[in-house]
């Protein structure tokens, strides 16, 4: 595995700019000046090379902690401001993504990696390079084990292919779904497919998922795998595809048949018991350097690397970080109060003391997972005087103390590693995690209940969400909680909330505002912060102020298809229909 990770850069320093550098509707069209010194007989015969095509594969996905120049996705909805103003992410916040500029926009991106998956499974069946070679065997021994390595490569591209094909299809709504290798010297070809219904594109993904299910195994063949799907990561695509397709946005009707896929597409993953809630304090833990493996939580995620940018992106200023990821005060105040019931959730709050920093009575530990606060202690941050986060006016972490300090009054934990000295160039092993099992929980829960939460299924859903309020060290729900979450409505709106808490900057609330039709209802309104100043006697005075604007157009349920790929269809005489309100 490592031996192949090492000839990437040749196999694509040589043949990327042939297959890689074009997108969907262009793919090595009009590039004869091309020089390239490996023909694909010399990459899919060589045993070294072949398996590098596949590799490669997996950076086309794309790396959540700092896409944005620094910037994550959850500042683009009420999750959290980025305190560089001249970050890309801020054209979602001001209404000023078009057709020509999108800082998301993956729809070339995605269908390069669709056309990688094509060229290899091409190779890899019967007819191709790779079966006529030994440049992949059929039977590898790994460590003890023996694994089928054709069926696990050939699992692998069609589980990317579905991966590639559902994050076009979220953003973008009616896709081409591309199932084999366009010729790109054939412009008939090249410009023949259509724009699916929606509904048929998810039946495309969710077969592809079936069939790479097939192919897996179960579990790593060994240690070095990390970072591969599994046959369970196929299937727990679909939980999250068939929860989006039977949200309101995509399922105006509410057709109950919908949410009844998603319900059995995530119970699948739970009965599998191949999967469980890690301890709060080890869910971004992800990778355990001793053991060499992830935590049991994960269900896909990158490969683990070393790196510090997350640290040097978020933390707070004063310990060398930018900064930029600053929670607001709306996500701060959906966190309740520890030891308490959902019902009774802020029975304890303290407005002159919001955090329980000097109150028995505790918010809820997530929240410190989550977000840094004023008079946070950052834990085992080695050789470093002052662990005290002072957020308050005046403090050295305070609003507007630089010009990339918080613009909330908070700075994002999550991900952080608190243990890294930025001045020493301290670093640690870690990965973005795409889906871990505390969303498959989640997904059921929301569908069971859209489905039907009467009876059996209503003690269900409560034995799910206590699963994760345990994980929390929340309490269980007690009887007047039930009483309440009885209503399909109220118990909608808790799972809004959980997911909210639980799910925080994992690239989820941006989706979900969309996928439920919340956005143009919360994202048209202000984010707010909190300003922290301080009284003649030296006490905290705590004020919620609005930190930033939100305008979210109805237009922007769905991406505008990119203005360049529509020019060349319509050069080849063929028509990309535009999402509405679009140009």
């Amino acid at each position: 595995m490592m031996e192949n990770m090492k000839k990437l850069i040749l196999i694509f320093m040589t043949v990327g700019t042939v297959f890689i550098t074009q997108s969907c509707s262009d793919y090595l069209s009009k590039d004869a000046n091309v020089n390239t010194t490996l023909s694909y007989q010399q990459i899919f015969s060589d045993v070294h090379l072949a398996p590098g095509f596949l590799d490669n594969i997996y950076t086309n996905i794309p790396d959540g902690f700092s896409r944005f120049n620094g910037a994550m996705l959850a500042a683009a909805c009420d999750e959290a401001v980025c305190s560089d103003a001249g970050s890309a992410i801020q054209l979602f916040n001001n209404n000023a993504i078009n057709s020509s500029t999108n800082p998301d926009d993956q729809w070339s991106n995605m269908y390069r990696g669709i056309r990688k998956c094509n060229i290899f499974l091409k190779e890899l069946e019967s007819d191709g390079i790779i079966t006529k070679t030994n440049s992949i065997p059929v039977v590898e021994t790994v460590g003890k084990n023996t694994v089928n390595t054709r069926n696990y490569y050939k699992g692998q591209a069609l589980f990317l292919r579905a991966f590639f094909h559902f994050e076009l299809l979220k953003r973008y709504g009616n896709i081409f779904y591309v199932s084999k290798v366009l010729d790109p010297f054939n412009e008939q070809e090249l410009f023949s497919g259509v724009q699916l219904p929606y509904s048929q594109t998810v039946d495309s993904i969710s077969n592809d998922c079936d069939s790479a299910a097939k192919y897996m195994p179960a579990v790593y063949p060994d240690v070095s795998y990390n970072g591969r799907p599994v046959s369970w990561t196929a299937l727990a695509l679909k939980s999250r595809l068939f929860l989006y397709a039977a949200s309101p946005l995509n399922n105006s009707s509410n057709d109950l048949t919908k949410w009844k896929l998603a319900v059995d597409a995530s119970k699948v993953i739970i009965d599998s018991k191949k999967y469980s809630l890690a301890a709060l304090s080890k869910i971004f833990t992800i990778y355990n350097p001793d053991l060499k493996q992830y935590n049991a939580e994960i269900i896909f995620a990158t490969k683990e690397i070393n790196r510090n940018d997350i640290e040097t992106y978020n933390y707070p200023v004063s310990y060398q970080g930018s900064g930029f990821m600053n929670p607001t005060e709306d996500l701060v105040e959906a966190f309740g109060m520890s030891a308490t019931s959902y019902i009774n959730r802020y029975l304890n709050y303290n407005s002159n003391d919001p955090y329980g920093l000097n109150n028995i009575k505790k918010r809820e530990e997530r929240l410190k997972y989550t977000v840094f606060y004023n008079a946070y202690r950052l834990i085992n941050l080695s050789n470093t005087k002052d662990t005290i986060v002072a957020t308050y006016v005046g403090g050295k972490d305070g609003l507007f103390s630089t010009p990339t300090a918080t613009k909330t009054g908070y700075y994002m934990s999550k991900f952080i590693d608190q243990s890294l000295d930025l001045s020493k160039g301290n670093t640690s092993y870690r990965a973005w995690v795409y889906m871990r099992y505390a969303e498959i929980l989640l997904n059921y829960a929301e569908a069971l209940n859209e489905y039907d939460n009467t009876g059996a299924n209503f003690t269900t859903i409560i034995n799910t969400l206590n699963l994760i309020r345990n994980r929390a060290n929340l309490k269980p729900f007690d009887s007047a909680d039930k009483a309440l979450l009885k209503d399909q409505t109220e118990m909608r709106n808790y799972i809004k909330r959980e997911r909210r808490l639980e799910l925080a900057f994992e690239e989820h609330r941006f989706w979900d505002l969309r996928r439920w039709k919340d956005a143009e209802t919360v994202l048209n309104q202000p984010v707010q912060g909190m300003r922290i100043t301080t009284d003649t006697s030296g006490n905290y005075v705590y004020a919620v102020f609005a930190a930033d604007t939100r305008i979210f157009d109805t237009k922007m349920y769905w991406y505008p298809i990119p203005r360049t790929e529509i020019l060349k269809y319509r050069s080849a005489g063929k028509t990309v229909v535009q999402n509405p309100g679009w140009e």
